[in-house]
C-alpha cells in the first residue's frame, strides 16, 4: 500500500493480487484545509492525516476513516508515529504539540 497527500485529500494506492491489475487507487477526502502530512503506524495499515483545518484523521487499512481529533485550532503542520506505534504526536501551526 501507498499513499501521498494532495491538497485536501490523501490518494492511497494498493496493488491487486493479480499483477495484470496493477495498482488500484482511491482518493480519502475528510479534510477541508490543505493535507500537511500522513504517515503509516509502524507495523500496520492505519494511516493519520494531518491539515490545516486543525484535524488528525485516522484511516483503516487507507479504506474508511474511523477516527478524527481535533487541537489544533489554525491548522496541524507535522506528524508521527512514536517507532513502536503506541503513540502519535502532531504539531499545531501555532506550536502545539499534541500526543
Amino acid at each position: 500500500m501507498l499513499a501521498s497527500c494532495s491538497g485536501a485529500a490523501v490518494v492511497v494506492w494498493e496493488r491487486d493480487r493479480d499483477e495484470r491489475v496493477g495498482w488500484a487507487s482511491r482518493i480519502l477526502g475528510n479534510h477541508q484545509g490543505v493535507m500537511q502530512t500522513i504517515a503509516f503506524q509502524p507495523g500496520s495499515l492505519l494511516l493519520a492525516s494531518a491539515a490545516e483545518d486543525g484535524w488528525v484523521a485516522l484511516w483503516h487499512r487507507g479504506t474508511r476513516l474511523i477516527q478524527s481529533l481535533t487541537g489544533a485550532a489554525n491548522g496541524f503542520s507535522c506528524l508521527t508515529w512514536h517507532p513502536q506505534g503506541r503513540q502519535l504526536a502532531a504539531g499545531g501551526l501555532d506550536g502545539e504539540l499534541l500526543v
